[in-house]
C-alpha cells in the first residue's frame, strides 16, 4: 500500500490487495514454519506443547487459504482495469491458467500437505516437508521472480529463502509454549537443540536474501534512490533486529534457563514475541516489494 502511493497514481483497491497479500504471505509462511517445527521437534515436545503447535498450524493454514481465495477478485479487478471486474466470472478461468493461478494452486496444495504434520508419523513428516517446499515455491512464483530476466536463478534462490525463513518465523509461536515448561532446564535443552537447527536455516535465509536483494534492487548505492530500495533497507533493518533477538535467546535466556532461572523463560517468551512482531513487519514489506513495479 505504501509503495503503491509512493510510486504515484495509487489506487486504494490495489493498496487493499497488498494488505490481503501480506496476510496471505504471513499466514502461509507461519503455517509452513509451524509444520517444520513439528517435523523437527515433535519428539521433544510435551503433549500440551504439541497440541499448541498443531493449533497454530491449523490456524495459520486456514487463514492462508482464506486470504489466497480473497486475492482472486483483486486480480480480476486488476486485469479488467475496473472495480466491477471483481464479479466478471469469465475472467477467473483465465486467472487460473496464469502465473498467478500457478502460484496460488501450488501454495494451496502445499498448505493442505502441511496439515499432515499433525500426524506424528514418518510419512506425515515427509508430506508436511513436501508441503513446506510447495508453499515456498508458490510464494516465490507469486513475486517478481517469474517475470525477471534471471527467472531461474531467482526462483531457486527464492524457494530456498522462503523455506529457510519459514522455519525461523513459524517456529516462534509454538516455541513460546516450550518456554512455559515448569522445568526451565528441560525447556532450555530442547530450545538449544532447536536453535542449532534454526541457526543453519537463518544463515541460509540471510545469504539467499542478500543475493536476491542485489539482483532485484541493484547495488547498495542504488538502494536509497527509490521506494523499492528504501523498503529493502527497512526490511533489512528489521531482519537484523530479529537476528539480534535470536542471538539473545540463544546465548543469554536459554543459558540462564539451563541453570533453573524461571524468569529467563519469561524473558525468552517476550523475545520470541518481539521477533514475531518484527517478522510481521518484514513480511508486510515483502508483500509491498512483490507488488511494486520493478524494472526487469
Amino acid at each position: 500500500m505504501i509503495l503503491e502511493f509512493w510510486q504515484g497514481g495509487g489506487d486504494p483497491l490495489r493498496g487493499l490487495a497488498v494488505v490481503v497479500r501480506a496476510l496471505a504471505l504471513i499466514a502461509a509462511l507461519a503455517a509452513a514454519g509451524a509444520a517444520l517445527f513439528l517435523v523437527f521437534a515433535s519428539e521433544r515436545l510435551t503433549r500440551e506443547e504439541a497440541r499448541s503447535a498443531r493449533g497454530w498450524l491449523s490456524l495459520f493454514a486456514v487463514l492462508a487459504l482464506l486470504c489466497l481465495a480473497l486475492l482472486w477478485p483483486f486480480r480480476a479487478a486488476e486485469l479488467s482495469g475496473i472495480r466491477d471486474g471483481m464479479v466478471r466470472w469469465a475472467l477467473y478461468p483465465e486467472i487460473a491458467r496464469s502465473d498467478f493461478g500457478d502460484a496460488t494452486f501450488l501454495t494451496a496444495a502445499g498448505l493442505v500437505l502441511l496439515l499432515f504434520a499433525r500426524v506424528r508419523t514418518a510419512w506425515g513428516a515427509g508430506l508436511a516437508t513436501a508441503g513446506a517446499m510447495l508453499v515456498s515455491l508458490g510464494l516465490t512464483m507469486g513475486g517478481h521472480a517469474v517475470g525477471h530476466a534471471r527467472r531461474q536463478e531467482l526462483v531457486a534462490l527464492g524457494t530456498l529463502h522462503v523455506f529457510a525463513a519459514a522455519f525461523w518465523f513459524g517456529s516462534l509461536p509454538p516455541l513460546r509454549a516450550v518456554a512455559l515448561r515448569r522445568d526451565p532446564a528441560s525447556a532450555a535443552e530442547d530450545i538449544l537443540a532447536w536453535s542449532r537447527q534454526a541457526m543453519v536455516f537463518a544463515v541460509l535465509a540471510l545469504a539467499t536474501g542478500a543475493v536476491m536483494a542485489l539482483m532485484l534492487a541493484g547495488p547498495p548505492t542504488a538502494l536509497v534512490r527509490g521506494g523499492y530500495g528504501l523498503a529493502t533497507v527497512a526490511k533489512t533493518a528489521f531482519v537484523v533486529a530479529m537476528g539480534l533477538g535470536a542471538l539473545a535467546c540463544r546465548f543469554r535466556h536459554a543459558r540462564l534457563m539451563e541453570r533453573g532461572d524461571v524468569l529467563a523463560g519469561d524473558a525468552f517468551r517476550r523475545s520470541c514475541t518481539r521477533q514475531f512482531l518484527f517478522g510481521l513487519v518484514v513480511l508486510y514489506l515483502t508483500a509491498e516489494l512483490a507488488s511494486a513495479d520493478l524494472a526487469r
